[in-house]
């Protein structure tokens, strides 16, 4: 893309204010020697003569209004001092305080950019597609993708972010919502010779110890404005503690049928498969680099790289209290109890036959590098020229490791290696059953009944390892593109009226996603290879699909040989059955008592107040953070081997070819701008994905649930099409001061890359009663998914006045072609009981939706220091989407009003900000679930969620700044419900964030 800023009766503001741009911020770089001489840490100082030159947050402020002011797009922007100075741990937190900007919060974490509410948009780095390697990152106990996430950008290795609400042709295409370009520093900005800049600083998150460090550092030299060169170096370690509601992922809920108190409990009432009660601890380490050298020859010519590397390790520690309700371990209501109109339980006493805890560590590696060259040529005649190319690259790899501990008496298979053995309970002091009570609540309070032990979870004598098991995932993400762009002044006087611009783009990227699970070798222990069993021998009505490994290692699962016909048996396994008087399959057993340095006990868990005792004894996750070595360790005999699982492994090429024309309208001297162009894009999809190669496929383990698919085919799905993108920008200055813009345009934004993709994930559950693994529910991709395709209009006016004011309006409007929806269907699936429905979830092509609404924004700078920026975006929207109670609901994800507002001073070397930032009600999707013979269908909603973040600083010295930060002062906590308000469905505390450090500059 070539730029050239028409407007140059700004240019002598434009150029000092860059300087600012480059030279403050975090890490904050020196300023001007005249400035800091008159007075550390002022905020507006006079300069040689009389102009006056604007330092600090207010000098970002003014940066981000002319770039507002000067553009011939709509856009907001950030710039370095924004990120620098503002209590921002990532990108995404740096984008919230923009009008019509949203983000979500995962682990007291910016995750993901929405603009005007959307979430389908793209991140570019100066222009070109950004690879971060969280494009299909999962995370925790319930798999949640966390696709697009922006969290695993440092922000200090960013000068600069520009969001574009209203593309041109020759922007790189993908956004619905809009377009996020991150920008990098060019150090032929900085002053000549040497630039130091950094900061070095301590963080801690709430209910949890530890102070963690961070810090970074930019040096750069400008070499005669002709050679420069410029690297960042950032590093940064944080805690964070939440406590959750959990089980959402848990698909067997239950309402009319399906309960197992139906006789007994005539009232039909929501009843969750499990609720979970979650004590989690994240840990974080982030390397950041970032390299740029700039080379201008001579006035025409200038090259330029960058490379930026992003290393990223995310460490998730879940311990989790389950209370199973509807169906499996649940035996239902018991006493008393109270259900509201909604068949919403607000209070009662359910009978389990299974207490249980897991310990689920999720340990990732991400690592990311984008390597970028440019030439870029202008002669200061009427022609410009450009190209680019890009090279991205990232790997993900997943660890994650399993252990529950049963608190209820648990049977499993005798100590003996051969022959019927029997069954015996290594945890014998624990009760057959318990009671627990339950108080309904965003955050539900859970309790032990009278009849059942007070101390149960936090007793070692009752507990025992039940099961564990360990699985992975890996990803590797590759893309590279080239692109030349051009432009021709038709007049080249100084009153240049039309411009014309043309280019094109070539760009591929792939996306290889493998999952997979370490499978133990039972041969060792005599386990057969059923498929290794002659056909001859064979028997009919039997299945011998199944080789000698398994996936859960958990002492109730026998020799799978005790399934097969007494002919096919050897001798010493002659009239064993499988889950009854089979012999150890694997061994050894582990109690709280017999391995105590396997424990950990969490005090305070969940907050306090929601489990019983506030104590929990469960398996020490710190022991838990390599997953291979882990189980290795808990079975010395047995050997552990990590096997691809197919069907959740894929493989998603995309290559586009794009081209555009453009003419741009209007000016230096004209009141107006007029942007017409045409951008054409033709794209090439390959998906492949796995599926069974038969009927009846063998499986590397002893079950389908229990293994990994060994007989499997590749179908692989080829997409093309073409889309014709026009568009229309007009500026107009109707008074001084005073613009008017208008703007329409054709969008596409591409479909999420783990959703073409994915996989069939299913989930097996034992059912007590006849100790059988059975299906419970699944999610699957879809490789036909269309992308988001839309009508965009926008009208907007603003109003400058002063050098730091704006009052501004505008009116959006997108029709949307059709929208990618979640659907719940119900799916057969082979299991142990001989398969069953159950329901599965997956993306759809949906039919159309409309988002429409306004913003309004205000800014000011006072002279005596004081200042503030405020906005409000109401965002209405409508689709086709329906639950069992309601149609016409919006998108997934919007809320339909949201603001932000923030309050600063700077002056005399002190600096305060505070920021608040608010959405309302927002609906996320729809959850489904099989009732009986029914498949029900409810909307996922999220409760309204509101931000306070804080931030002071003192410049000691022209070199030396301290400062502290908050993120989350209050502790906002986030809530979801299910249909009814009252029906939670998940919850994440708040976690408040604390910074303290130190700014220097030379």
């Amino acid at each position: 893309m070539i730029s050239k800023t028409l407007h140059h009766r700004r240019m002598l503001l434009a150029a000092a204010s860059v300087l600012v741009l480059g030279l403050v911020g975090s890490p904050a770089f020196a300023q001007s020697e005249q400035a800091v001489e008159e007075g550390a840490g002022q905020t507006v100082e006079e300069g040689a003569g009389d102009d006056i030159v604007v330092t600090g947050f207010r000098a970002s402020l003014q940066n981000a209004l002319n770039a507002k002011r000067d553009s011939n797009l709509i856009i907001e922007s950030v710039t370095a001092e924004d990120i620098g100075k503002f209590p921002d741990q990532n990108v995404a937190e740096s984008l919230q305080r923009l009008p019509g900007i949203q983000i979500d919060r995962e682990n007291g974490q910016g995750s993901k950019v929405r603009i005007r509410g959307l979430e389908q948009n793209v991140t570019l780095l100066n222009g070109e597609l950004f690879v971060s390697g969280l494009e299909v990152y999962k995370v925790g106990e319930g798999n949640y993708n966390r696709n697009d996430s922006l969290e695993g950008i440092p922000s200090e290795l960013i000068g600069g972010i520009e969001v574009f609400k209203s593309p041109n042709a020759s922007l790189l295409e993908g956004g619905l919502g809009g377009i996020v370009n991150l920008k990098t520093r060019n150090p032929l900005d900085l002053k000549e010779g040497l630039t130091v800049g950094g900061n070095l600083k301590m963080s801690q998150g709430s209910e949890i110890d530890g102070w963690k460090p961070a810090g970074a550092a930019v040096l750069g030299y400008n070499f005669n404005d002709r050679f420069g060169i410029i690297a960042s170096f950032s590093y940064e370690k944080t805690n964070n503690h939440v406590n959750v509601l959990g089980g959402d992922n848990r698909g067997n809920w239950a309402f009319a049928g399906g309960r197992r108190d139906t006789a007994t409990v005539p009232t039909n009432y929501y009843a969750p498969e499990y609720r979970y009660i979650t004590d989690r601890d994240q840990y974080r380490r982030r390397w950041g680099a970032s390299l740029g050298v700039n080379f201008r020859p001579t006035d025409e010519l200038e090259v330029s790289a960058q490379y930026f590397r992003s290393d990223l390790k995310i460490d998730t520690r879940e311990a989790s209290v389950k209370f199973p309700f509807g169906q499996g371990e649940s035996q239902g209501l018991i006493g008393n109890y109270n259900i509201n109109n909604n068949g919403v339980l607000l209070e009662g006493t359910v009978r389990a036959q299974s207490a249980e805890a897991i310990s689920f560590v999720d340990v990732s590696n991400i690592k990311s590098d984008n390597l970028q060259f440019k030439v870029d040529w202008d002669n200061d005649t009427n022609f410009r020229a450009s190209i680019m190319a890009d090279y991205s690259a990232s790997k993900m790899n997943r660890e994650v490791a399993n252990n529950d501990v049963r608190y209820t008496a648990y049977g499993v298979r005798g100590p003996g290696t051969s022959g019927p053995q029997p069954g015996f309970i290594p945890n014998a002091a624990a009760p057959a059953t318990f009671d627990f009570t339950y108080r309904n609540g965003d955050f539900p309070s859970f309790g032990i009944g009278a009849g059942s032990p007070q101390d149960l979870f936090n007793n070692p004598a009752y507990g025992f390892f039940k099961s564990h098991w360990a699985f992975g995932d890996r990803s590797d993400i590759k893309g590279h593109s080239i692109r030349a762009d051009f432009a021709y002044d038709v007049d080249n006087g100084n009153t240049n009226t039309i411009t014309l611009s043309a280019g094109f783009r070539y760009g591929q990227r792939t996306v290889d996603f493998t999952s997979g699970r370490y499978l133990a070798d039972y041969s060792g222990r005599g386990e057969l290879d059923a498929t290794a069993i002659p056909a001859a021998n064979r028997v009919a009505g039997f299945s011998y699909n199944w080789t000698p490994y398994g996936y859960f290692q958990d002492g109730a699962i026998g020799f799978k040989i005790c399934d097969l016909p007494e002919v096919n048996r050897p001798a010493a396994f002659a009239g064993c059955t499988r889950f009854g008087n089979s012999p150890a399959l694997i061994t050894p057993y582990a109690t709280l008592i017999s391995n105590p340095g396997r424990v950990e006990a969490i005090t305070h868990f969940g907050g306090g107040g929601h489990v019983p005792g506030d104590t929990v004894l469960v398996a020490n996750r710190s022991q838990m953070t390599n997953a291979l070595q882990w189980i290795q360790s808990l079975y010395p005999d047995t050997p552990f081997t990590f096997f691809n699982d197919p069907l959740q492994t894929y493989r998603v090429k995309e290559e586009t070819k794009s081209g555009y024309i453009m003419a741009d309208m209007g000016g230096t001297d004209d009141p107006y701008h007029v942007n017409v162009g045409l951008r054409l894009v033709n794209t090439n999809l390959t998906i492949d994905q796995n599926q069974p190669a038969n009927a009846d496929p063998s499986y590397w383990g002893t079950d389908s649930w229990n293994g990994v698919l060994r007989d499997f085919t590749t179908a692989t799905v080829v997409r093309r099409y073409t889309d014709f993108l026009p568009s229309v920008n007009a500026v107009f200055d109707v008074r001084d001061g005073d613009k008017i813009r208008f703007s329409a345009a054709r969008v596409v934004a591409r479909q999420p890359l783990v959703s073409l993709g994915q996989g069939f994930a299913t989930q097996f559950t034992r059912d007590p009663i006849d100790n059988l693994f059975k299906f419970t529910n699944g999610s699957r991709g879809n490789a036909d998914l269309d992308p988001f395709r839309a009508y965009q209009f926008d009208l907007g006016f603003e109003h400058y006045f002063g050098s730091q004011g704006l009052l501004s309006a505008g009116l959006f409007w997108k029709e949307v072609d059709s929208f990618i929806v979640n659907e719940t269907v119900a799916v057969f699936v082979n299991d142990q009981a001989g398969g069953r429905l159950g329901p599965v979830s997956q993306p759809a092509n949906g039919s159309g939706g409309r988002v429409k609404g306004f913003e309004i924004a205000a800014q000011y700078g006072f002279d005596f220091g004081f200042g503030f920026t405020a906005n409000y975006t109401f965002s209405d929207t409508s689709t086709n989407f329906s639950t069992d109670f309601d149609d016409k609901l919006p998108l997934p994800g919007v809320s339909k009003h949201s603001a932000n507002g923030q309050l600063y001073f700077e002056k005399y070397g002190f600096a305060a900000r505070a920021s608040y930032s608010w959405r309302s009600k927002q609906y996320l999707g729809n959850f489904g679930f099989a009732d009986g013979a029914v498949t029900r269908n409810l909307g996922i909603f999220q409760k309204s969620y509101g931000q306070l973040d804080g931030q002071i600083s003192y410049k000691l010295t022209k070199n030396f700044e301290i400062f502290a930060e908050a993120i989350n002062i209050a502790k906002a906590d986030t809530r979801v419900y299910l249909q009814f308000p009252e029906l939670p469905f998940r919850y994440e505390s708040g976690s408040r964030r604390v910074y303290g450090g130190v700014k220097f500059n030379f």
